[in-house]
């Protein structure tokens, strides 16, 4: 079964310091991509990033500077965030996507 957990429900910090968000998961796939999206109050969800097993993914557009993820072998994929701001008060998701195998027969 594929699964997604965030432990930390709720965090505080002050504005310059920096905060680890922890998020772990669980799936058969290998080849798994993991997602981070932010929303603030009023907002729609935005993505934050994007990470797969292989050790590729991008930044959304205004989240390159402080915003940082890696893939773990621990299945995990912890989003840092440097030198924090007002603006990143706000709700973070962890998503998991995956693609199935394929299975290409020869006649």
């Amino acid at each position: 079964e594929d699964t997604v957990d965030q432990p930390l429900k709720h965090v505080t910090k002050l504005e310059g310091e920096s905060v680890t968000l922890d998020c772990k998961y669980n799936t058969i796939s290998t080849s798994e991509e993991l997602f981070w999206y932010i929303q603030r109050r009023e907002e729609y969800p935005k993505l934050v990033l994007q990470r797969n097993s292989y050790g590729g993914g991008f930044n959304g557009t205004e989240f390159r500077e402080r915003f940082y993820s890696e893939v773990k072998p621990s299945k995990s994929v912890p989003l840092i965030i440097r030198r924090l701001c007002v603006s990143d008060s706000a709700v973070y998701y962890c998503a998991l996507s995956y693609s199935k195998p394929t299975l290409i027969q020869e006649n």
